[in-house]
C-alpha cells in the first residue's frame, strides 16, 4: 500500500522550485512534505501534476511551504474534492493549530475559503492533517487579508415583545462585540471548579434542559440546572441554555443505546420528518408536549427576570442528534415551530435565540435567529481563534448577527482572537475533562485566559439587565402574532398591537407576509386586505386609540400551515 508513498516522495524531490512570492499564487499540494499520504492523479480536474490523497489514518498529513512571505494576515483558500461525502480537516500554521475546515461534498475539485493565517516574515508552512478523512487536497493559496470592516450588528431582537432584561443583555453583548470576549463554562460543577482553581468565575454559565425532557422525567430524572441558573443569575452571571432533547418516543434502550442517550440519532427510532408530516400524529403531539414541558422551566426564569441565551437544536447539521438526522428541512421547520410555540403561545419573551449550525442550507431565517454560533472542538493543543468558522458565521448572518462559540473543547487564545479579528461574543468551555484534565486546557493557560485584559469574567460584568434609556420608537408600536388554534389545513391566530410610545396612538397598521400555501379566510376587529402575499391589517373604528403601554388585538382564520411570523407595526 505504501509503494505509492515512496513514489510520492520521489515526485516531491523532483518537483520544481516554489515561486519567489506565494501571495495570491496557488501552491501545489503534491510538492509538499507527505506524511502517510500519497500523490494521485486518477481524478481529473486537478492543477499541477496531481493531488494528495490517502488521508485515512489520524496522523496522515501534507505540509506545504509558503515561501518568502512579507508576513501579516492572509486569507487561506484550499482547492479540494470530496468524492466520498462531506469531510473535515485540521489545519496548522508553522506547527501551531490553525483550526478546522469543513469540506462540503463535491465530486470535482473546487475552492473553499479556509479562514486566515497570520504569516511571519519569510517562509511559513501550512499542514493539512486528517480529521474526518478520505478527501483530496489539490493546492492552497494565501492572499493578503483586507481589513475587516465595522460590523453591522445592531442588537435588535427578533421578538418585538422582548423583555427589558433581554434587551439589556443584548445591548451589552452588542456594545462589547469586537472589543472583548466573554468567558463561559458549561455545567455547575465545572463552573465551581474554575472558580476554586483559577480564582475567577466565568461571565456566562452554561446549563442544560436535558433532564427536563419528558422521556427522561418519566424514567426518574430530576432537573437541577434551572435552579443553578437562577442562583448564577442572582450572582450577576449570564445564563445560556442548551437542550439535549431526549427523543419524545422510540427510545431503543439497549446496551450502548440506553434511554438516557436518547438525544443521539443512534439511540432512537424517532422520525422527525414523519412526525412533522402529520400534525395529527402521536409523535407530532409529543413534540409539542415536550416543548410545553420545557416552557414551564423557561417560565421560571422569565418570572425571575432572567434573560436566556437559548441554544436548542444544537449541532443539527452534524446529524448525530435526532433533530438533524432527517436533513435541514425538518430541522428548520422544528426550529420555527419551537420559536412560535415558546414566544407566541407561551409568551416567553426573555429568550435570545442562538442558532448553532454554520451551513446556509440549515439556517432557519433572520426573523427567528438573534445570534449565530458554532460548536468547535479543535485538536489537543490547538487554541487558535477558529477564524474560519467565524468568517462563515458572519456570512451566514449577513454580519447583522452576533457570532458566538456555543461550545469549545480548547479555549481560543484571546491574543489570537484579536490578531485574527475573530469578534467572538462569548465562548463556553465544555464540562468535565475539557476544563479539569490540565491537558485540553493547561492550568497556566486557563489562568492567562481568565486574567486577560480582553476576557470578561463574572466579577467584571455590569448590570446588563438594564436596557438603558432607549429612544422612543419611531414606529410607535409593536405587533406579535400568536397561533391560538390549528387543525389539518387551517389555523386561528391573534395579533396583539402594543403602544410603545409615552403618548396615546390614534391609529395603527400591521403588515406581514404569508408563507407559501397560506390564505386569510376571514378576520375580526380589523380592516384587513391582502395583496399578493402581503397582508395589511388596519385598526377598526373602535380600537385605533391605544394608551401608552396598553394593547389592542384582532384575530383571523387562515388556511394552510401556520408559521412563525414577526409582523411590522406602524402608527397612523
Amino acid at each position: 500500500m505504501r509503494s505509492a508513498f515512496v513514489a510520492a516522495i520521489l515526485l516531491t524531490a523532483l518537483a520544481p522550485p516554489l515561486p519567489a512570492s506565494a501571495a495570491d499564487t496557488w501552491l501545489e499540494a503534491e510538492t509538499g512534505v507527505l506524511n502517510g499520504t500519497v500523490v494521485e492523479s486518477s481524478l481529473s480536474g486537478y492543477s499541477g501534476t496531481g493531488y494528495v490523497a490517502g488521508f485515512d489514518q489520524g496522523s496522515d498529513s501534507v505540509t506545504i511551504t509558503i515561501p518568502n512571505s512579507p508576513g501579516g494576515l492572509h486569507d487561506l483558500t484550499i482547492r479540494y474534492a470530496t468524492p466520498y461525502g462531506a469531510k473535515s480537516a485540521s489545519l496548522s500554521l508553522n506547527g501551531s493549530g490553525l483550526g478546522d475546515v469543513s469540506f462540503p461534498a463535491v465530486s470535482a475539485f473546487t475552492e473553499i475559503a479556509a479562514g486566515k493565517a497570520l504569516l511571519r516574515s519569510g517562509d511559513n508552512t501550512v499542514t493539512v492533517t486528517n480529521n474526518w478523512g478520505w478527501y483530496l487536497i489539490d493546492a492552497i493559496k494565501v492572499t493578503p487579508s483586507a481589513p475587516r470592516p465595522p460590523h453591522q450588528v445592531t442588537g435588535e431582537l427578533t421578538d418585538p415583545a422582548a423583555t427589558a432584561e433581554a434587551k439589556g443583555l443584548m445591548r451589552y453583548l452588542t456594545d462589547n462585540y469586537g472589543k472583548n470576549i466573554l468567558s463561559g463554562q458549561q455545567d455547575q460543577a465545572s463552573i465551581d471548579w474554575v472558580e476554586q482553581n483559577i480564582g475567577k468565575a466565568p461571565a456566562v454559565g452554561g446549563y442544560d434542559l436535558m433532564d427536563y425532557s419528558p422521556s427522561r422525567v418519566e424514567r426518574g430524572t430530576t432537573g437541577r440546572d434551572v435552579d443553578h441558573a437562577l442562583a448564577y443569575d442572582a450572582r450577576g452571571g449570564i445564563t445560556t441554555m442548551v437542550w439535549h432533547w431526549n427523543a419524545p418516543s422510540g427510545l431503543i434502550d439497549q446496551p450502548g443505546k440506553e434511554w438516557w442517550r436518547g438525544f443521539y440519532t443512534s439511540a432512537t427510532t424517532f422520525d422527525l420528518a414523519a412526525a412533522l408530516a402529520d400534525t395529527s400524529s402521536t409523535d407530532y403531539k409529543l413534540l409539542i408536549r415536550d416543548m410545553d414541558a420545557i416552557a414551564v422551566e423557561l417560565k421560571r426564569l422569565a418570572d425571575a427576570k432572567v434573560p436566556v441565551l437559548f441554544r436548542p437544536l444544537h449541532e443539527a447539521e452534524g446529524g448525530w442528534f435526532w433533530w438533524g438526522a432527517k436533513g435541514s428541512g425538518p430541522a428548520k421547520e422544528l426550529w420555527r415551530i419551537m420559536h412560535d410555540r415558546l414566544v407566541n403561545h407561551h409568551d416567553l419573551h426573555n429568550l435570545i435565540w442562538v442558532w448553532n449550525s454554520i451551513s446556509p442550507d440549515w439556517y432557519p431565517g433572520d426573523d427567528v435567529v438573534d445570534v449565530v454560533s458554532a460548536d468547535v472542538y479543535l485538536p489537543q493543543g490547538d487554541h487558535s481563534a477558529a477564524v474560519g468558522q467565524y468568517d462563515r458565521l458572519v456570512q451566514l448572518g449577513g454580519d447583522k448577527k452576533l457570532a458566538a462559540l456555543g461550545e469549545v473543547g480548547s479555549i481560543p487564545d484571546p491574543d489570537l482572537v484579536r490578531a485574527y479579528e475573530a469578534r467572538w461574543s462569548w465562548f463556553v468551555t465544555w464540562s468535565g475533562s475539557s476544563i479539569t484534565d490540565g491537558v485540553t486546557n493547561p492550568r497556566d493557560f486557563v489562568q492567562r485566559v481568565y486574567n486577560h485584559a480582553n476576557v470578561i469574567t463574572l466579577d467584571e460584568l455590569p448590570d446588563f439587565k438594564d436596557p438603558g434609556t432607549e429612544p422612543e420608537p419611531t414606529d410607535g408600536c409593536a405587533a406579535t402574532l400568536r397561533v391560538t388554534n390549528q387543525w389539518s389545513g387551517g389555523f386561528q391566530a391573534e395579533v396583539t398591537v402594543k403602544n410603545q410610545k409615552t403618548t396615546a396612538i390614534t391609529g395603527w397598521q400591521v403588515t406581514w407576509t404569508l408563507a407559501a400555501g397560506q390564505r386569510i379566510q376571514n378576520a375580526w376587529n380589523t380592516t384587513l386586505s391582502t395583496t399578493g402575499s402581503t397582508v395589511t391589517a388596519k385598526n377598526a373604528s373602535w380600537n385605533g386609540t391605544v394608551k401608552p403601554g396598553e394593547s389592542a388585538s384582532f384575530g383571523f382564520i387562515g388556511s394552510g400551515t401556520p408559521s412563525a411570523v414577526v409582523p411590522t407595526c406602524t402608527t397612523a
